[in-house]
Parts: structure tokens; C-alpha cells; sequence
């Protein structure tokens, strides 16, 4: 896992710093809606660099090398350095928000007792008419606020008809029925996994604080579209009056006046008031840049391995290379299967393989194995692991031998199975 995170780390503050730099200076010349959209960039961080991109312009060569290599056989080492405290730790503090989150949750379901269905003329509204949510009023006089992932719920206070006009009381509900149709619930339950797994970056909490803002704003302006001045106005007083009534921190929660501190209720109330100078050309930029940083987080992460280099030639002897040009820079030594290590099985395996310009492997099969279907995983596990230098033109139809021995004192016949193979495609 801390591999993982290694291998994470640079693509994800990237996206991070990039998303938020936007959002101060240039959030006034698109719409929040593709604002809100861009925060899909963060989540496709954490998966793309392990995703390899095709290189459609690459130039194939076929049948560039013939490989051979020795795995001996060693018990696995134990856990050690640094790795196993600094695993210890992250775990330590992803449990720990996990742990805080479900139980703030808890206390905000027991809070909200004794929830009533609403049955008066308030579901009657065109806006709800054809919805699958179903509201509820509770006893408490937080703001009106949707509980819930799978089967989301929207609470509101026992004085809804009293705090709001029917203007108001209409916007909401169109407001939350937003945040329902949109599935905002599970996007954000989706930030906040990332969030416990990224715990230790500063830039996690700030994206996912900047993320919900831009969803509020983007559900105002929904709401908002093609609404006259008054209609506006008396939004941003509802606003104001759910301001005043906070429900307790939720993990599974939506508050019509979420994120509600001045700041972000300032923020809410200038877009609604000055809206945003929609630029088509702003907007198609940042569709195209959301493209290309995931285009470049993509083919930078098809070089991924998951070991350091230094841990490519342990335990390992080459044997004989036939094509000396083509050479792995990281080569990862196939585990010798325990079964077959303790009733003295002996073997090698001949893959067929593909290198593409980034230098990964991929496309792998096996053509020969001596005995069969003994070590053809371990061996395609491996291999899938290596790496070559990069270069302008894929190579096709590559072959590489591995030997399995036990230990220097095998009396094992290892013949070159690979002068038996024609290469084909």
C-alpha cells in the first residue's frame, strides 16, 4: 500500500493544485456545472497511473528479442525498515476518520428522531411530483438537509412552513432534489474516502472543501437558471435563515446550507447575485485541459512497477541473452510457488510478450511450460512487472525463457526450450 501511495502521491497533488489554482482565478469564466464536473480528475488521479493509454502514432516491430533468465529458488524475506511504521501509521489514520465519521453519522440518524412523512400539500409541488425522494419532517429545527446514501431522505424542520415562504420552500426542495437526482450523496461519501486515504496531504482536505463549495454553487445555479431577480433574492434569504439552524457533521449528510460558514455563504449568495461571465472558449479550454492531465497522468503511470530497481536483480543470474540490445531495466524475480518448492519441482516457462513504447509489458501468453500449469503464474506475474527502456516503436512477439531451480546444487536438465519456437503472431 505504501508502494501505492508512492506512485499516487505526485499525480494527485498535481491534479489537486491544479483544480484549485483554477477555481481562484479563472472559476468566473465557466459554468459551475463543468467546474463541478472537473473534480472527477481527482478520483481518476489515484486509478489512471495504472491504466496504460494506447499510443496509436507508435511504429510495431515484431519479433525483437529472445530472453532467457534463472529464478532460484529463497524463502521471503520479513517486513522490514521503514515500511511496516509508516504502513502502521497511514492505517492508524485512515481507521481513526473512518471510525469518527460513521460515528458522527450515527449520532446525526439519532438525532433526527421520530421522523414523520410529510403528507400536506408540500408534496404536492411540481417539483416533487415525479420524484422518487421522499421528505420527512423531524423535531429538530436544523435546516432542511438530505440523510442517507443508497435510499437518500430529505429531513426537513418542523417549522418548514413557518421559516419559508412557499417561494422558498419550493426553491429548496428544488435545490435538494439536485443534490437526489445528481447522486451527490455517493460522490460525496467517494470524497471522503479519498480524503481518509490521502489524510496526511493538506491538499485533500482543501480539494475536497473547494469540491463541496463547487457542488452548492453549481446546484444554486441549477436552481437558479432562467429565475427572475426576485425569485433570486429570496433564495439568498433562505439561504440566510438556514444559516441559523446548523445539523450536526454527518457522513452521509446534505444541508441545504452546507459548508454555511460566511465565507462560503458569501460566496453562494455574489454568484447568485453576479452569476458568471460564461465564456465558451473558457470552457471548452478546460474540458480539453481535463482531457490532457488525464492523458498525461495515464501514460506516466504506464511505467509503474510497484519495486524499486534495486530489487530487480535479487536472487537471480542470467543465463543467456540472445538479443543483447533488449534488455529489462526492471526486472522483478518470479516467487517460487510453495508447493512446488517443498515437493522438489523444477521447471522453466517460455512467455510471449509485447513491449510497448512506454516500456511496459503487456499482452502476455504463455507458449511452453515444463511441467505444466506449475509455474505459469508466478511467471506471468513477474513478467507483467517488467520494464524496458522507452522508446518511439512498440515490440511485438518478444520471448523470454524463465528457469525455476530450487538451489545451485540442481542436477535439472534446462534446455532452451526457445530454439523450439517459431515466432508468430
Amino acid at each position: 500500500m505504501i508502494s501505492w501511495l508512492g506512485e499516487v502521491i505526485i499525480p494527485f497533488s498535481l491534479v489537486a493544485a491544479v483544480l484549485l489554482l483554477t477555481r481562484r482565478y479563472l472559476s468566473s469564466f465557466y459554468s459551475p456545472q463543468i467546474g463541478y464536473a472537473t473534480w472527477l480528475l481527482l478520483p481518476a488521479s489515484l486509478i489512471l497511473p495504472f491504466i496504460e493509454m494506447p499510443n496509436w502514432f507508435a511504429v510495431v516491430s515484431e519479433g525483437q528479442s529472445v530472453q532467457r533468465y534463472l529464478a532460484v529458488y529463497t524463502t521471503q524475506p520479513s517486513s522490514t525498515g521503514v515500511e511496516l511504521p509508516l504502513l502502521t501509521i497511514w492505517l492508524a489514520g485512515v481507521l481513526s476518520l473512518l471510525g469518527f465519521w460513521s460515528f458522527q453519522h450515527l449520532k446525526l440518524i439519532k438525532s433526527y428522531a421520530n421522523w414523520q412523512p410529510v403528507t400536506n400539500d408540500l408534496l404536492q409541488h411540481e417539483v416533487l411530483a415525479n420524484s422518487a425522494l421522499k421528505v420527512y419532517r423531524t423535531q429538530q429545527n436544523y435546516s432542511p438537509a438530505l440523510v442517507g446514501i443508497v435510499k437518500p431522505k430529505l429531513l426537513i424542520p418542523k417549522h418548514f412552513e413557518q421559516l419559508y415562504s412557499k417561494e422558498q420552500q419550493q426553491l429548496i426542495l428544488e435545490h435538494e432534489l439536485c443534490h437526489f437526482n445528481r447522486n451527490d450523496m455517493v460522490w460525496n461519501t467517494i470524497g471522503l474516502l479519498i480524503v481518509a486515504l490521502m489524510w496526511f496531504h493538506p491538499l485533500a482536505w482543501l480539494a475536497y472543501s473547494r469540491f463541496r463549495r463547487d457542488q452548492e454553487i453549481s446546484c444554486d445555479q441549477t436552481v437558479l437558471a432562467r429565475k427572475h431577480t426576485t425569485c433570486r433574492i429570496n433564495y439568498s434569504k433562505a439561504l440566510l435563515v438556514a444559516a441559523q439552524a446548523s445539523p450536526p457533521l454527518g457522513f452521509a449528510q446534505l444541508s441545504f446550507k452546507e459548508y454555511g460558514d460566511k465565507n462560503v455563504m458569501f460566496e453562494r449568495i455574489n454568484m447568485i447575485k453576479q452569476g458568471y461571465q460564461q465564456s465558451k472558449l473558457a470552457s471548452v479550454a478546460v474540458l480539453v485541459g481535463a482531457l490532457s492531465i488525464m492523458s498525461a497522468i495515464s501514460y506516466a503511470g504506464d511505467g509503474y512497477s510497484g519495486y524499486s530497481k534495486n530489487d530487480t536483480h535479487k536472487s537471480s543470474k542470467k543465463m543467456s541473452n540472445l538479443a543483447e540490445h533488449i534488455k529489462p531495466t526492471v526486472r522483478i524475480e518470479p516467487k517460487y510457488p510453495i508447493q512446488a518448492a517443498r515437493d522438489r519441482v523444477e521447471g522453466s516457462v517460455v512467455l510471449k510478450f509485447d513491449i510497448t513504447p512506454s516500456g511496459s509489458v503487456s499482452n502476455i501468453t504463455i507458449v511452453k511450460a515444463i511441467p505444466e500449469n506449475v509455474f505459469n503464474k508466478v511467471a506471468t506475474t513477474a513478467l507483467a512487472q517488467w520494464q524496458y527502456e522507452t522508446s518511439a516503436s512498440a515490440s511485438n512477439n518478444n520471448l523470454v525463457q524463465l528457469d525455476f531451480m530450487l538451489d545451485d546444487n540442481s542436477t535439472y536438465n534446462f534446455a532452451n526450450l526457445t530454439e523450439q519456437i517459431t515466432v508468430s503472431n
